[in-house]
């Protein structure tokens, strides 16, 4: 079930909450400053043969000029120091498709047991032999509430090009027979999967409304969730009888010491 997010660039001017997105055919070079020039300095410090200073300041300076002309010869492109579209395909998967391949609905994933989520990437026809530099995705969990899907757990930052997952069901998730999986890609979702507190605790799509500049793909249809869910040890418990074992150990000890002297 693919989705694609256009972009209404008057909002752009309008709604000061969409100033962190990133023109998908924007030009940055030399003297550039913008939130898109902090996003490309977190791509590019990923590679430290590329771009081993790696400091990320939303200043397009000399530093990340020579590391865009590096990044440039790695995919046979001029070495022009400037983001324009090729180069731009050089570092995010511009016009990559995403499609997930299971769960994608009527599966019973026991919880006790380590399940597999697959995908497939299409390569668009007019992309650079290199893949990109930026091939990450999010993997998140949502149920289906009606037409909408609900938002319930970040499950994992991935290789794009991976296409499977491992993963076991937390238990804090309940059983139920509507989850679906959605992975999600583009240059929007840079700054949350470089948080890793932030796509930990609510993810890419947990706390903010549908953002712009990204491609995703979910489950057709709904999968079901079950299995055990066994209790949680009260942990307070446990390290009070551990340190109570602790002190009569330590008397014991006293008094065996006692003896032997």
């Amino acid at each position: 079930m693919k989705k694609k997010i256009s972009v209404f660039l008057l909002l752009n001017l309008i709604l000061p909450f969409l100033a962190l997105s990133f023109p998908v055919q924007a030009r940055v070079a030399i003297g550039s400053r913008s939130d898109e020039v902090k996003a490309i300095q977190e791509v590019l410090k990923s590679d430290p043969g590329v771009y081993p200073e790696g400091y990320v300041t939303g200043f397009f300076g000399s530093l990340t000029q020579n590391a865009i002309k590096k990044l440039q010869k790695k995919c046979g492109l001029p070495e022009t120091g400037e983001v324009d579209d090729a180069t731009e395909k050089c570092i995010f998967p511009v016009d990559y498709e995403i499609k997930v391949v299971s769960p994608n609905g009527g599966e019973v994933w026991d919880r006790n047991q380590i399940q597999t989520i697959k995908w497939e990437v299409t390569k668009p026809e007019a992309s650079i032999p290199e893949k990109p530099l930026w091939s990450k995705a999010s993997i998140d969990l949502f149920r289906k509430v009606g037409e909408n899907s609900v938002f319930v757990k970040h499950i994992a930052n991935v290789n794009l090009f991976d296409e499977s997952y491992s993963w076991s069901v937390g238990k804090n998730i309940q059983n139920g027979k509507d989850y679906i999986i959605r992975i999600t890609i583009g240059t929007r979702i840079i700054p949350f999967l470089v948080n890793k507190e932030t796509t930990e605790t609510q993810g890419i799509w947990g706390s903010a409304p549908i953002k712009p500049f990204v491609n995703w793909d979910e489950s057709d249809a709904p999968f079901e969730i079950t299995g055990e869910i066994k209790p949680t040890p009260n942990l307070d418990a446990v390290i009070a009888i551990l340190e109570k074992m602790i002190t009569e150990l330590q008397k014991a000890i006293s008094l065996l010491k006692g003896v032997n002297q």
